[in-house]
């Protein structure tokens, strides 16, 4: 029994080891730049141990991908269940990404790379099933503000993506200068801007309307 634990513990700080290395090279060199070969050396196995856990360097970023994505997408639920009032989810929104930022920088990076990569760059994943997402989420908390009269001077995905802007200036800007901070206090004040300048008016000055139509 003890012998068993053991070798069972030895291959999943192996498989560990495969990951954070992983990580720690996407996150500086990129998808692109990092080699198998790099990511071996870092964990400290050979190459077949690397292909017993995963099936490529996809696989790799997958794997590294989806549980930061995961954790990104349980903080933006809990941020809209607990507010009904547009302002209030914005706001949790702004903090829960900005604080997700402060804890995950690496799997931020990882983040940013598959949304600005080009097309036909990076990791051969479908790249918009994991772009939208956010994307949907924010757009029906807008849509929900432009019903309640909440919110005017746009539809509903044009001042989801307007938002996304502003929030990814911010993340970036923090992804290549850690020693920024970015506090709650941040994330309140961009949400007070966005929302300010397109709180409802009987007659708004403009009305922004997408470029973008998502099927």
């Amino acid at each position: 029994m003890e012998q068993h634990f053991s070798e069972e513990r030895e291959v999943n700080e192996a498989e560990i080891r495969l990951l954070e290395s992983a990580l720690n090279l996407f996150s500086e060199k990129g998808y692109e730049g990092t080699s198998i070969r790099e990511i071996i050396e870092g964990a400290g196995v050979t190459r077949p141990v690397l292909y017993y856990y995963f099936t490529n360097k996809e696989d790799l970023f997958r794997r590294l991908l989806e549980p930061a994505l995961a954790e990104y997408t349980k903080a933006l639920l809990s941020a809209r269940e607990h507010y009904s009032e547009v302002i209030g989810r914005l706001k949790a929104v702004a903090r829960a990404t900005f604080a997700f930022a402060e804890r995950n920088p690496q799997a931020v990076r990882l983040i940013l790379q598959l949304y600005f990569s080009p097309p036909k760059c990076g990791p051969k994943l479908d790249k918009s099933i994991y772009r939208l997402r956010r994307f949907r989420f924010l757009e029906e908390i807008m849509q929900d503000g432009l019903d309640r009269a909440e919110l005017a001077g746009g539809d509903a995905q044009s001042l989801a993506l307007t938002l996304i802007g502003m929030m990814d200036t911010f993340v970036t800007s923090k992804s290549y200068l850690p020693n920024t901070h970015l506090s709650s206090e941040a994330a309140e004040g961009l949400i007070d801007l966005f929302y300010y300048g397109a709180c409802y008016k009987e007659n708004p000055p403009s009305v922004l309307v997408s470029p973008f139509r998502y099927v």
